[in-house]
């Protein structure tokens, strides 16, 4: 890969305009809520706040991993000014400038050029500002971690990719949505097993205050497992998914097709890492693999909810910016229309806006897989001709990805 920085074709984004659309978001959704932030995220930081740190944290008081609940007490103070609501809603901006920022760092780990301009971007999709301005949610702080262990995938830094793995599990498990990429990776590059540990001891480390302060570990070793048992029924949740148009069109027969859904997702992962051994990409190409991983298991897995496409967003709008083409940047604004029709279909505007949405996804899933799906003539001489081995040896370190690579929406 050339040292020069990429220019996308389309001019970066004015700050000022990206500034005034945020702006122009907060003052409309500020005030709205959802009931978890009622059920949940205000009865946590009243928690904290009443008990005290120490205290608050030596029992269960959550559904949520104690990572995010670190940065609800680090915020508690606040709220002797500001209400509840505000004090939570300004973590989560909080957890949106970490996004902005590991996007910035992605966006450098594939040299493009004004990225701090592309990167600013992030904070006016709608996706984004509804998961932060309105659901008080902290998908961005999940979403950060993992860009930034996709741009250690990019530069091959595979110890603090794992590192930065353990850290977005430690927040959220929709971060194990994106793992078929980094098994992938993994396996393609032979990285070695002990490094594949720095996951976990990234989130052993995390959970550790919450053990030391008497969190039982039991507890914490199930968080999970018991969210992936919430509405257990219901086959998904508002997600733009193939599984919502089913439970649409035989709700009685979507209930029921849980174990279909889950090997159909299995299935469709194993597909993945096996496809992505044979066919090399450049340094973008990887980062529409890592948005498609998310695209297929989402799109695949049963109980899916209407936020769970979010990295999909970002990262599939990573490589539009890094393509730089109209198809490119189509097929991000696919997936974001996918993702935001799915949120309004939450909010109140119905089926109707959460099917639209899963088409829009369908559609994206296909269009993203098809360098797996079809790979480039390179990677598959014609007439079984045989060229010589030189043709295929590395010129410097990303040579094979650059000749084999995968070029692209549009190019």
């Amino acid at each position: 890969m050339s040292s020069a920085a990429l220019r996308p074709g389309f001019p970066a984004p004015s700050p000022v305009l990206v500034a005034l659309v945020a702006a122009v978001q907060a003052w409309v959704l500020w005030p709205l809520f959802t009931p978890d932030m009622t059920a949940y995220l205000i009865p946590w930081l009243e928690t904290i706040r009443e008990a005290g740190v120490a205290d608050a944290f030596a029992r269960p008081f959550s559904n949520y991993m104690p990572s995010y609940l670190y940065l609800l007490a680090l915020v508690s103070p606040l709220a002797g000014w500001l209400d509840a609501m505000s004090v939570i809603k300004l973590l989560s901006v909080a957890g949106t400038v970490a996004l902005a920022l590991a996007m910035h760092r992605l966006l450098g780990a594939l040299g493009v050029a004004q990225r701090a301009h592309w990167a600013a971007l992030v904070v006016a999709l709608p996706s984004v500002a509804f998961n932060a301005l309105l659901m008080g949610q902290c998908d961005a702080l999940y979403a950060a971690a993992c860009l930034m262990a996709v741009a250690m995938a990019v530069e091959r830094r595979h110890l603090a990719m794992f590192v930065w793995c353990g850290v977005a599990v430690a927040f959220k498990a929709q971060a194990l949505l994106v793992a078929p990429f980094f098994l992938a990776v993994a396996i393609q590059r032979r990285i070695p097993l002990v490094q594949w540990l720095a996951a976990p001891g990234a989130l052993l480390v995390l959970l550790t205050p919450a053990l030391l302060a008497g969190w039982p570990p039991a507890d914490l070793a199930t968080i999970y497992w018991r969210q992936a048992g919430t509405f257990s029924n219901d086959i998904a949740r508002n997600a733009p998914n193939l599984w919502s148009l089913v439970a649409m069109i035989a709700p009685d027969l979507a209930p029921r097709l849980f174990a279909l859904a889950l090997v159909t997702a299995l299935g469709a992962t194993a597909w993945f890492v096996a496809q992505m051994q044979t066919v090399r990409f450049d340094r973008a190409g990887l980062v529409g693999m890592a948005g498609l991983a998310v695209l297929l298991s989402a799109g695949l897995l049963p109980r899916m909810h209407e936020r769970y496409f979010l990295l999909a967003d970002l990262l599939i709008l990573a490589l539009a910016i890094a393509r730089g083409t109209r198809s490119g940047f189509a097929l991000a604004a696919l997936v974001q229309l996918g993702s935001f029709a799915a949120i309004t279909g939450y909010l109140g505007l119905g089926a109707p806006m959460v099917a639209l949405g899963a088409l829009c996804m369908i559609v994206a899933t296909w269009i993203a897989a098809q360098p797996l799906v079809a790979p480039a003539a390179n990677d598959n001489p014609p007439s079984g001709r045989r060229y010589p081995r030189a043709l295929l040896q590395p010129a410097d370190r990303y040579g094979r990805e650059t000749r084999l690579g995968f070029r692209g929406f549009g190019e």
